[in-house]
């Protein structure tokens, strides 16, 4: 029995699947890593995209909106938005003021098993309203 347990032959065989499970360990997490970074990426776009149609037309209304659903259904998810700004009867934003957008969006880390790392990202962009209203 002794000189079974002192045996070393087939201790290469673990050593090489100790390697393959971490090495696919570091792959789901690097694959999963930019999957998140992709959403980041398409939130930032969202967000310039946005604020450049909200600061040539003056206004956060129908226009901004339908530039909105757009960008959702090119990029395939719906975040949060959120506007700040010092509006000027109803929905208009004077000259010269500053538009704010928030887009928040809830996502997870997935791919190792039943365990999921849920987090939010957010994308704050502003501009200058390029409308001058009489």
């Amino acid at each position: 029995m002794k000189s079974i347990l002192k045996s070393k032959k087939a201790e290469g065989y673990i050593d090489v699947a100790v390697a393959v499970l971490v090495i696919a360990f570091l792959l789901t997490l690097i694959v999963n890593a930019w999957s998140i970074l992709k959403v980041k990426q398409d939130l930032n776009y969202m967000c310039e995209e946005i604020i450049e149609a909200a600061t040539m037309s003056g206004r956060i209304d129908e226009e901004v909106g339908k530039r909105f659903d757009e960008l959702c259904a090119e990029l395939g998810f719906i975040p949060q938005k959120d506007f700040e700004a010092d509006f000027y009867e109803g929905a208009k934003v004077q000259f010269g003021d500053v538009i704010t957008c928030t887009l928040t969006h809830e996502v997870t880390l997935p791919g190792f098993g039943g365990f999921s790392l849920p987090f939010r990202l957010s994308v704050t962009k502003s501009g200058l309203s390029r409308v001058y209203w009489k």
